[in-house]
């Protein structure tokens, strides 16, 4: 079964994906990188994701989402492996936006076809199934990369992350008879595509400010939280345990979205989900217990973990026929120029005041965006 396939496929790479953030952050970290350098990397990490995602989804939409899968899966095996044979911060700093992309290229891809592959009615579930898989890659993702780098060292983790994507586009080379073509609206060919069409949408800017608003929470997690973790002495291990609690606890929020949403809606979950993000925040920097650590980093799974399949959803639902690869990629454009904005922004602050006073920006930045979910719910979409 295609959503099968594309679902399982998604779970897998998502490994790599996450995985390779933390890998990211602690080789630069071993290599003698702060605050400001790291944010720069994540920075690059998201440049040519945020600058061609849209472009991505038109091809998507008006060709063959296979033609990314190919591309994504097979470029982002090569890079990944790339700073096994050139171990430096250059190496880095020239890998770093090659990932966003060629990742970019699969995202875009398969979060489009899940969404074509469903119906209005379990179309809710379906993505909720692609983000357990996303949680899962957020608790294997970290926690192999710990592993990896107390038993093998840095260099050998690259090889493992690579291999990932290598397994997948090998898997899609061989599925892909079983693979749909996606039903594009052949009428609407000739007319231009405009994205201010897509923006007058309230219903659109909200799905997009709100996922700004959780990209920007995941960021700053996935950034600080193995540098805080670092400054306090824990083993890699120790750090990818602590975030794969936050992982697992994404994956049991994600299971929840279905019945929550039918009951009360998606806006109000997303609101909900946010005001808990900004309290775990504000606590991060009043411990050093890597318990205690773990235990706020899994509220955290809690509210963040739901917020990009909502987003998602919101999107999706919003998009004109024949145009929502392009809204799912508008999507991803905001959460990569997170990426490009937040890192290097938060990363000064971070130079030059301390881990504190980001993670607690970052929770009235959650709080913001709960208010904006809670007007919306009251006003038309």
């Amino acid at each position: 079964m295609p959503l099968v396939l594309i679902l399982s496929l998604s779970s897998i790479t998502f490994i790599t994906m996450k995985g390779s953030r933390v890998l990211m952050t602690l080789y630069a970290v071993n290599l003698g990188a702060g605050p400001f350098e790291t944010g720069i990397l994540f920075a690059l990490y998201g440049l040519a994701p945020f600058l061609l995602a849209v472009a991505a989804g038109r091809i998507a939409d008006r060709f063959d989402n296979r033609l990314l899968m190919y591309w994504g899966l097979g470029t982002y095996t090569i890079s990944m492996a790339l700073p096994f044979f050139f171990q430096s911060m250059g190496t880095l700093f020239v890998v770093a936006p090659l990932w966003g992309f060629t990742s970019m290229l699969w995202v875009v891809a398969a979060q489009n076809m899940v969404g074509r592959l469903s119906t209005a009615d379990n179309r809710t579930r379906n993505y909720s199934h692609y983000s357990l898989g996303e949680s899962t890659g957020s608790v294997l993702g970290p926690i192999t990369v710990g592993v990896a780098i107390d038993v093998l060292t840095h260099q050998p983790a690259f090889l493992i992350m690579a291999a990932i994507p290598a397994l997948s586009g090998l898997i899609v080379a061989l599925k892909r008879h079983t693979l749909p073509h996606p039903v594009t609206a052949n009428t609407g060919a000739q007319t231009p595509r405009n994205l201010k069409d897509l923006l007058a949408s309230p219903a659109m800017r909200n799905a997009l400010l709100s996922n700004g608003v959780v990209m920007a929470g995941l960021d700053l997690f996935n950034l600080y939280m193995p540098i805080y973790g670092h400054d306090l002495g824990f083993s890699a291990t120790t750090i990818g345990l602590i975030m794969g609690a936050f992982g697992a606890a994404a994956f049991i929020t994600r299971l929840a979205i279905p019945p929550i949403t039918k009951r009360y809606g998606e806006r109000a979950m997303l609101a909900g989900a946010l005001a808990i993000s900004g309290i775990a925040f504000m606590m991060f920097p009043l411990t050093g217990s890597a318990l205690l650590l773990a235990g706020i980093a899994f509220a955290l799974g809690l509210g963040l973990g739901c917020g990009q399949p909502l987003s998602m959803i919101l999107a999706f639902n919003a998009s004109p026929p024949g145009r929502s690869a392009e809204a799912i990629s508008m999507r991803l454009a905001v959460s990569y120029g997170a990426h490009v904005v937040v890192p290097p922004l938060f990363g000064v602050i971070g130079a030059a005041m301390g881990v504190a006073p980001i993670f607690w920006t970052c929770a009235m930045l959650m709080g913001g965006g709960s208010l904006l979910n809670r007007k919306a719910i009251t006003k038309p979409a």
